[in-house]
């Protein structure tokens, strides 16, 4: 039985309000969607995903992974391959990046599926990320929504199973960019409604009810895309689906592309039981359609950070001129900073891989690795050591010269629960609310691009607190 072992996503804090775009542009005040903050970008949002539904501890079983995004940071470079070392997994996997339309995630889901079925691998992690950006003033800017999604995909007991998967191709240009555009370009809504996304899911759902003698009453829960909540009506006048039965994400994070049918499916899974069936729908230039059974495992299976956690999580950013900034639309304060491929290189175990030493005399954690023991004094006598996720301030302090788009730098010194001591940055924080004590956990985040590229590393943003 293959099918999803598990399945994690990632919304982002910050929320892009309605209020903010009238006060700017007009028009309607209503809604909200993700936004992803200034030293966020898709691979920092996957390893969340990825980290939500992997664990600190499940490297070892991971075969390979699949980086989907129309988004992803480098154009030339494999990006999945940094997911999969920040993630600390095995060196000996297959890394494959999946890009350019909205079916990545889906795509990519398949060839998983398929390296299980013909032996090649035994558990694949999918992971989706997106960050598209719709030009100032633009319906797009409005729904456009940052997230990102892992699903681990293996043979056994899973708690849903992959029945069939079927997938259709019609050249259509609806949605895109070009290598020249920073922002996504549309055609007329009312003909992409009319002629894109509604008939062709429509096309795709249909075959695969045939192909395995289900009616539209047999479907527990469909997941469709849509790029904003009110076309969700016409999908499922087109599916002849009860409309009821569609769950998605668009009316509380808004668009999320190519990441949103897995934000659906795992609002749809949280909420199933054995023998549903769950229809997931996606979209671009034809249409994909995977049916799912829900198995007896699902009773054992429980969200790591769940969906409706994560949105009710939400907080408006500071302000809209604020997220021009952390887009780059605006300019703020240039940073010059240069980084050496080759010490980023060298130490990749202690900062992609978070990777300290242990005294074996004393049991004493290293960070930064050192060869005698800051405790016993014991020389070169330690094992490698993974830091782990979570900690307490211990000091900390607020700086407001460094360039930063959304001030001041917060600076703490954090006494990891698991031992060791780290020192970095703070992220996704109220200032005013930082305090010793306070617990925080590890976050992947993009610190500059310097020398051509980017860097990335290990910042803290305070603990969420179950509600």
């Amino acid at each position: 039985m293959i099918g999803i072992i598990d399945i994690g996503i990632y919304i982002p804090r910050y929320r892009l309000t309605g209020e903010m775009l009238a006060a700017q542009w007009g028009g309607s005040a209503r809604g909200s969607r993700s936004a992803a903050n200034y030293d966020e970008d898709p691979i920092s949002m996957a390893w969340e995903a990825a980290n939500n539904c992997l664990g600190p501890d499940a490297g070892e079983n991971i075969d390979g992974l699949y980086m989907a995004s129309t988004t992803l940071p480098y154009t030339e470079k494999n990006n999945a391959a940094l997911l999969a070392t920040v993630l600390n997994l095995r060196r000996d996997i297959f890394c494959a990046d999946f890009a350019g339309s909205l079916r990545t995630g889906i795509s990519a889901l398949r060839a998983a599926r398929d390296a299980v079925a013909s032996g090649n691998a035994s558990r694949v992690v999918i992971a989706a990320a997106e960050m598209r950006m719709g030009r100032p003033s633009e319906p797009a800017e409005r729904n456009l929504a940052d997230a990102a999604a892992a699903v681990v995909v293996g043979e056994g007991e899973v708690p849903a199973e992959i029945i069939d998967m079927k997938s259709t191709v019609r050249e259509y240009i609806d949605v895109w960019r070009t290598s020249e555009d920073k922002f996504l370009k549309s055609a007329d809504a009312k003909f992409i409604q009319d002629t894109g996304y509604s008939v062709l899911q429509a096309e795709a759902a249909q075959a695969i009810l045939n192909a395995n003698g289900l009616g539209p009453e047999d479907i527990k829960a469909v997941v469709a895309y849509a790029p904003d909540a009110r076309s969700i009506k016409p999908i499922a006048r087109s599916i002849k689906i009860d409309i009821e039965k569609f769950v998605g994400l668009v009316s509380d994070v808004g668009d999320a592309g190519g990441v949103a049918p897995f934000l659906g499916l795992a609002k749809a899974l949280e909420d199933a039981a054995p023998g549903d069936f769950i229809l997931v729908l996606s979209h671009s230039s034809g249409a994909d359609a995977i049916l799912l059974k829900v198995t007896e495992h699902i009773k054992n299976w429980k969200p790591a950070n769940s969906v409706e956690r994560q949105v009710a999580a939400g907080a408006p950013v500071p302000s809209y001129g604020k997220y021009l900034q952390f887009r780059g639309v605006l300019p703020g304060e240039e940073l010059n900073v240069w980084t050496s491929p080759a010490v980023l290189w060298r130490e990749e175990k202690d900062n992609l891989r978070r990777i300290a030493k242990k005294c074996n005399k004393c049991g004493a954690v290293q960070f930064p690795v050192r060869r005698i023991c800051w405790n016993c004094k014991a020389k070169d006598d330690m094992t490698d050591y993974r830091l782990g996720e979570t900690g307490a301030v211990y000091t900390f302090t607020k700086d407001h010269l460094p360039p930063n788009p959304n001030p001041p730098t917060i600076m703490v010194s954090v006494d990891l629960d698991d031992g060791g001591r780290f020192y970095t940055q703070l992220t996704d924080c109220d200032p005013n609310k930082v305090e010793v004590g306070m617990k925080v956990q590890f976050t992947l985040r993009k610190f500059h691009s310097g020398g051509g590229f980017h860097n990335y590393f290990w910042k803290f943003r305070p603990v969420e607190v179950e509600k």
